[in-house]
């Protein structure tokens, strides 16, 4: 980004979007272009910034991420919890697990996810 240059947030959310719609699609980068009417330099451009952003946010530091309880009932006492991870994961864990081994196999876990990606 060049200096003195602001982010612009709203953009940046269409293309996180679009990046996420491409993660999905199964398609090349060429057939997702054309089929949702996005120049593929743009494509290529902002993948590259939006990477380059999300690798600046894990070298900060940890962050809090949102987080949704819900409130349906339980079947049984061992089913334990699930949490969602990110490109539509589960990840299905015993009731007993410790808060702090929770948070290593969920770091772990995306920071694999992270790694694999192209």
């Amino acid at each position: 980004m060049a200096k003195g240059q602001q982010r612009d947030s709203r953009k940046e959310a269409v293309w996180r979007g679009v990046l996420a719609r491409f993660a999905r699609s199964g398609l090349s980068v060429r057939g997702f272009c054309r089929r949702e009417k996005v120049a593929e330099p743009s494509f290529y451009a902002w993948r590259r910034i939006v990477g380059e952003r999300d690798a600046g946010r894990r070298q900060t530091g940890p962050a809090f991420v949102p987080v949704m309880v819900r409130t349906e009932p339980v079947a049984r006492a061992d089913t334990g919890i699930s949490v969602e991870l990110r490109g539509e994961r589960v990840l299905r864990l015993p009731v007993a697990i410790s808060a702090e081994r929770l948070a290593e196999l969920i770091r772990a876990v995306e920071s694999v996810a992270v790694e694999a990606r192209p």
